[in-house]
């Protein structure tokens, strides 16, 4: 069902936008929880743009870095990992995060396009797999150096949702989303969060989104 319904990525200037099968054109969740992020996260990202000179630069390059270290973990996944194609520092965040990686078993998908036609959102999930034996939302990321649980909240917002979209295709209701991060500190950890206290806040950022959207 998840594949059968899997909407297309649409190429936009304004964030993803994600188009069902039935024609209804949705924002991805990133998009939707960027454009009603604080004032304070805004000014920080701006003021972190205006002092460095470097920052187009530096954004591509750790896009570029998420993206084969997503890769690599999806083959590894899927037992046809080969390292020969890819960049040392996205091999060296492979093998931090290998120890995590082993308490994930029983893989329902990966890279997940799936949408809500409740919430009127869309998004791609990392996988969806059991960790520890319980069924949930994984992301990885990687980053320059280590995170605190309050800079993983975004995140918990964003796999939360992907929780819902999949209840809403499935029946199956997912209760747990797990957050892996590599650091280029060598540094490894794991967030794992209940789904159902972020829910709500989710709920209210969706809300406000499309009462901007409304102005």
């Amino acid at each position: 069902m998840l594949k059968i319904r899997e909407p297309e990525l649409l190429d936009r200037a304004d964030g993803h936008w994600y188009k069902t099968k039935f024609d209804a054109i949705y924002p991805s969740i990133s998009t939707i929880l960027s454009a009603t992020s604080s004032d304070e996260k805004q000014n920080i990202l701006n003021a972190w743009r205006e002092n460095e000179p470097a920052h187009e630069y530096i954004t591509a390059q750790a896009q570029d870095i998420g993206t084969q270290s997503h890769k690599i973990i999806e083959n590894y996944l899927n037992n046809c990992l080969s390292l020969e194609e890819f960049d040392l520092l996205p091999v060296a965040h492979f093998n931090n995060l290998k120890p995590y990686l082993e308490h994930i078993s029983d893989v329902t998908s990966i890279e997940q396009r799936m949408y809500s036609d409740k919430l009127k959102v869309a998004g791609t999930s990392d996988l969806i797999a059991r960790y520890n034996g319980e069924l949930s939302i994984i992301d990885y990321k990687t980053k320059r150096k280590p995170q605190r649980d309050e800079y993983m909240y975004e995140y918990y917002l964003q796999t939360t949702c992907y929780a819902q979209m999949f209840h809403e295709v499935t029946g199956r209701r997912i209760n747990q989303v797990v957050i892996l991060v590599s650091s280029e500190k060598n540094t490894r950890q794991e967030f794992i969060k209940s789904c159902d206290d972020y829910v709500e806040p989710l709920n209210e950022r969706i809300e406000k989104y499309y009462l901007n959207s409304l102005n």
